[in-house]
């Protein structure tokens, strides 16, 4: 018998890449002879919640425009590639926040230069969620843990984690939840995106675009995320008005991501247009401030939630089973069970004979080592069940196992 947990890891920014459009015009004595060329994006998921294009006047000059269908700013910024024989009214690249649903803010004009028989441009635009000059993070509110009230989980992986914490991913947070757990809000605040059709998940980059995430903005300007969702998995929409712990949908393992888990993330926008993840606390049992920190394990408490136990497994001594002794059934084998309170497990014996035996039993540990010194000898009753010990896994690894071994010898 034995037990293995994989790895869990993190998200890739891909999801967040700031989304980039090029367009293309050609000018010839002044009339347009090349329409829209090609478009292409950073980010493959195609996002047209920001739109700009330039519109030629009876004077000659390109008026340019953007349109913002989202619930929040976005911050745009505008470049042009190719700049030939105009001359443009401010200075360039273009770079302001479009308010929250405008279908035609004016940005800036270009002009074709008159000593000029010919012109063309081409620009690029990305852009992403938030305003980075209004934008200022309440540095003292403490987040919930983003899963249900009363339950406990481990993080995975903290700030700076090697397998996909960096760049804008530096300051986020991995949470052990397995397919399908409940995932809530950690700070109240209005639903800006929602993506949950997708049921591709995997560990290769090639999986980061397909992540289904939940982001939720925050009064002070910041972004909540909540990323890796299970398919059809969010239970909000974008426009919902969430509370600090209110449900939002169920972790899976979409996109970039080894196994299931909840990446969650609190970012601002940036003025190069894109969005930073940013160092966050979270709200401790009795209010205090918890700093996340990779292996360590903690129990949500939200607002308003019943009373709960809590356990941790390791607070668990071998004094706490003292004096255990169960019941199994006559199934004619001995064999081990195991009850897991974080990366402590607690291993039991049972006696399914008709008869009583001396056994000894010892482990194969990979990553793990034993409360008690092996081997364990006991005697066992028919039907009996009794505690062995603890093991306790390394919190550095992401690979555990055991393995028991138990010989014994009949009593007739």
């Amino acid at each position: 018998m034995g037990v293995s947990q994989p790895g869990r890891h993190g998200a890739s920014a891909a999801w967040y890449t700031p989304f980039m459009r090029v367009h293309q015009r050609s000018v010839v004595g002044l009339l347009l002879v090349i329409a829209i060329g090609t478009v292409a994006a950073q980010n493959p998921v195609t996002d047209e919640r920001v739109r700009v294009w330039g519109a030629r006047q009876p004077d000659d000059r390109v008026d340019f425009y953007a349109a913002n269908s989202a619930l929040t700013p976005m911050w745009l910024i505008v470049e042009f590639q190719r700049l030939v024989g105009f001359s443009a009214d401010r200075d360039l690249p273009w770079r302001g926040a479009i308010p929250a649903g405008t279908e035609r803010h004016l940005l800036f004009s270009i002009r074709p230069d008159e000593s000029v028989g010919s012109a063309s441009y081409r620009f690029a635009y990305r852009f992403a969620d938030g305003d980075p000059s209004t934008a200022d993070h309440d540095d003292g509110y403490l987040y919930l843990f983003p899963y249900a009230h009363g339950t406990k989980h481990r993080i995975t992986q903290g700030y700076n984690g090697a397998f996909s914490h960096f760049d804008d991913n530096r300051y986020a947070v991995d949470f052990d939840l397995d397919e399908g757990m409940a995932v809530h809000a950690a700070r109240g605040g209005v639903v800006v995106r929602v993506k949950e059709d997708s049921r591709v998940g995997g560990p290769a980059p090639r999986f980061a675009p397909f992540g289904n995430v939940v982001m939720v903005a925050h009064d002070d300007g910041s972004f909540g995320n909540y990323v890796h969702l299970q398919y059809r998995g969010a239970v909000v929409e974008i426009g919902d008005v969430v509370s600090a712990g209110q449900l939002l949908g169920y972790s899976g393992a979409t996109g970039l991501a080894s196994g299931p888990h909840l990446h969650f993330d609190i970012r601002l926008p940036r003025f190069n247009g894109t969005m930073q993840s940013i160092p966050l606390r979270f709200r401790g049992p009795d209010g205090q401030p918890i700093e996340p920190r990779k292996s360590d394990v903690h129990y949500a408490v939200h607002p308003g939630g019943p009373e709960f136990e809590v356990v941790y497994g390791a607070d668990l001594t071998e004094a706490d089973f003292a004096g255990f002794q169960g019941t199994v059934a006559r199934n004619g084998r001995i064999e081990t069970r195991v009850e897991q309170s974080d990366l402590t497990y607690a291993v039991f014996v049972g006696n399914g004979l008709d008869y009583a035996v001396d056994a000894t039993v010892t482990f194969r540990l990979v990553n793990m080592r034993a409360d008690t010194t092996e081997p364990i000898q006991l005697r066992l009753q028919p039907g009996e069940e009794r505690f062995l010990t603890l093991l306790r896994a390394n919190p550095e690894s992401d690979r555990w196992q055991y393995a028991p071994t138990i010989r014994f010898v009949a009593l007739r």
